[in-house]
Formats: structure tokens, C-alpha cells, sequence
């Protein structure tokens, strides 16, 4: 597209005003250099961009899931300390009221 531009702007036309500054292009011109640079594109280039961004999808996808199992494992480490904590701390309480009466 930016081949068009360059043709555009290389053009002897009036699209600069006159202080030197380049003028907006109009729509149509901008649709023109879209159509003509999608005609270039060559089809095999579209299918290895689809496939590519399949592959890219399916690596993310099981990196999310490694990452979530990573996850799970973590916090299911974290919530059995939690426990064992919780439990001692219990333990110690109950053994104390027993022993010092208090």
C-alpha cells in the first residue's frame, strides 16, 4: 500500500496546498490503493498467514493450559500448607487449654 501512497504523492497533481503541506487524500483513492495492494497479495500468502496464526492460536492454547495446570499445582500446594498450618496452629491451642488450663 505504501507503493500506491508513493505513486500518489510522486503524481503531479494538486494534492499539496500552498504552503507546501500534502492534502488529505480522498476515500476513493485510499479504496483504490486497498483493492490494488490486496491484488498483489499472492494467494499462497493468505493460506501460510491462516496457518501460521493456527499454529500461533494452538501454542497459546496449550501454553494456557500448561499455565493453568502450573496454576492449579500451586495453589493446591499453598492451600495443603494453609491446612497444615491452620491444623497445627489448632493443635497447639487445644494442647495448651488441656495443659495450662488456659
Amino acid at each position: 500500500m505504501h507503493e500506491e501512497w508513493a505513486k500518489w504523492i510522486e503524481a503531479p497533481t494538486d494534492h499539496v496546498t500552498p504552503a507546501g503541506r500534502v492534502k488529505r487524500s480522498s476515500i476513493s483513492n485510499v479504496c483504490e490503493w486497498v483493492k490494488n495492494s490486496w491484488q498483489r497479495v499472492k494467494s499462497e500468502t493468505v493460506v501460510k498467514s491462516f496457518k501460521n496464526v493456527a499454529l500461533a492460536m494452538h501454542y497459546m492454547e496449550m501454553k494456557m493450559i500448561f499455565y493453568t495446570k502450573k496454576v492449579t499445582h500451586q495453589v493446591k500446594t499453598t492451600m495443603k500448607m494453609i491446612l497444615v498450618a491452620m491444623t497445627t496452629i489448632f493443635w497447639v491451642s487445644m494442647m495448651n487449654k488441656l495443659y495450662y488450663g488456659c
